[in-house]
């Protein structure tokens, strides 16, 4: 008799926790040129009363993260990161997913979020997803001096 061993691959979307601020900042560290720091994600879980965080694991591994802003009627993406090494491979897009799911929940008209004009890969997920450049935000990114394109999702 043959055993067969298939490989099983579990991926969560999840509230963030405490618990998860270091992997979220060596995220952080891997996919900004200026991290946010402990401090200004703890304050984003414990006193935002706007804020929702979630992580991504995948084998109970976090291996991404989402921040949003729920505001009446409309959701504002303050951050999409994934580890080096899990990047291009989907797991952006399941957040992507995940936000108009509990969108649709909340009763949200609109998603909008700030990109990187550098940033080709992010801006194509986004339009692959029905975001809209909607204006540029000169100078957004001041430490680097690089304007953010502002993009929105009516749904």
């Amino acid at each position: 008799m043959t055993m067969i061993n298939k490989s099983f691959t579990e991926i969560v979307i999840r509230p963030m926790e405490i618990d998860d601020l270091k992997k979220v900042l060596e995220i952080e560290k891997q996919s900004f040129p200026v991290p946010w720091t402990q401090d200004l994600f703890f304050s984003e879980l414990t006193r935002n009363r706007y804020a929702r965080y979630f992580v991504l694991e995948k084998d109970n591994e976090v291996v991404g993260y989402l921040g949003l802003w729920h505001k009446g009627s409309n959701f504002h993406i303050t951050n999409i990161a994934i580890t080096e090494k899990f990047r291009r491979k989907g797991y952006g897009e399941k957040f992507l997913k995940f936000i108009e799911k509990i969108a649709a929940t909340h009763r949200i008209e609109k998603i909008s979020l700030e990109v990187r004009r550098s940033n080709y890969i992010a801006q194509d997920m986004y339009r692959k997803y029905g975001y809209k450049v909607t204006r540029v935000s000169r100078n957004y990114y001041q430490e680097e001096k690089e304007d953010a394109l502002v993009m929105e999702k009516k749904l």
